[in-house]
């Protein structure tokens, strides 16, 4: 067995029975992945650990529950004194915040919640990486404890965490400023914006006719196309669904303008089909991460309304840049739109001009 990797693995906590088994077992790999993210021998079971961190038993399974995890069994002793410490810190942040709780800890609950899906995400990204290296590595016929022993010299968990923590602190110092300098700060967490939504056509047609590594190429190529162009113009992805993007931007001209590179880009893109967009403007209410309301409901709409290539507002944003040179207006027939009523609709474009390449 690889010197360094035993030697890892004694310092992390791993004892020698348990070392020995994971190498009969062909588990190695595994092993030194679990010591590299947790070091420590595992000690107690979940309620000795809530014990010993001073934390309330139910309120420790409703969290649990929260990060996607199911209950783990009663006697199994599971967790580590990091996990002791982890739980001191969350009852100690509770105890401190002045942000509630709310009744039963529900609001705790919601954002151990949202907190949980965002990491989930980062976690799958992350360990389809790893996979992938390790898998190359297997076809070159690298022996499995030289693999471990790589995968531990090259996972520098600190490095990753401090980044996390970083992007954490910038995404939610924005976040902050937007909520804090609302337009109305008595309604909390109202938003006067642009939203909008992008998608592409035909997508389920495709999705049945490609295979999974072409579908998965052309996800990851739209999401990579809708990141880059509403970041460009200091706009902010909400949430990706397949084949749909939704944004928002505060300046309506910048989110304009993120519905019109869209689906100029997408039209000349090797990989994405035809793109489409629904542009709308007004209070929106945040809540967990996403945003609600009658103005996110109609920009919904009008994407499902557009042609293949164009860009379909509201009254609301044309009115606010009827006078942008940028930009040029057809009106269209005014529609009745279910649970929302008559509106007036406007195709976006871009003024003659002002045409650029995509």
């Amino acid at each position: 067995m690889n010197r360094k990797l035993r030697s890892f693995l004694k310092r992390r906590g791993a004892s020698a029975e348990e070392i020995a088994r994971a190498e009969r077992e062909g588990r190695l790999l595994l092993l030194a992945f679990d010591y590299q993210l947790l070091p420590g021998p595992p000690r107690y079971t979940f309620e000795e650990t809530c014990r010993r961190a001073d934390f309330d038993l139910e309120t420790a399974e409703r969290l649990w529950r929260a990060l996607g995890f199911p209950d783990p069994p009663r006697d199994a002793r599971l967790f580590r004194d990091e996990d002791v410490e982890a739980m001191i810190l969350i009852r100690r942040q509770i105890e401190s915040t002045i942000v509630p709780v709310g009744e039963n800890n529900e609001y705790l609950v919601q954002i151990v919640r949202v907190v949980a899906g965002s990491l989930a995400k980062i976690a799958e990204v992350e360990s389809d990486a790893l996979a992938s290296a390790v898998r190359d590595r297997r076809e070159a016929g690298m022996p499995e404890d030289e693999i471990a022993a790589e995968v531990t010299e090259a996972l520098d968990w600190s490095r990753l965490s401090r980044l996390i923590d970083y992007a954490l602190r910038l995404q939610l110092r924005a976040s902050a400023r937007r909520k804090l300098t609302a337009s109305n700060p008595t309604a909390v967490g109202a938003e006067d914006l642009a939203v909008g939504f992008v998608d592409l056509v035909g997508y389920t047609a495709l999705s049945q006719e490609l295979e999974p590594e072409e579908l998965a190429a052309l996800v990851t190529r739209f999401e990579e196309l809708a990141y880059d162009t509403v970041a460009e113009y200091a706009g902010r992805v909400v949430k990706t669904i397949g084949d749909e993007v939704m944004f928002v931007d505060a300046d309506i001209a910048n989110a304009a303008q993120i519905a019109l590179r869209l689906t100029e880009r997408s039209a000349v893109d090797e990989v994405l089909p035809d793109a489409r967009a629904g542009l709308a403007a007004g209070s929106a209410l945040s809540q967990e991460g996403d945003y609600f309301g009658p103005v996110v409901n109609l920009a919904s709409r009008l994407v499902e309304l557009a042609r293949p290539g164009t860009v379909l507002v509201s009254s609301e944003v044309h009115d606010a840049l009827a006078e942008d040179s940028a930009f040029a207006w057809h009106r269209l027939r005014s529609r009745r739109i279910r649970d929302i009523g008559r509106i007036e609709v406007w195709a976006l474009e871009r003024a003659r001009e002002q045409v650029r390449d995509p």
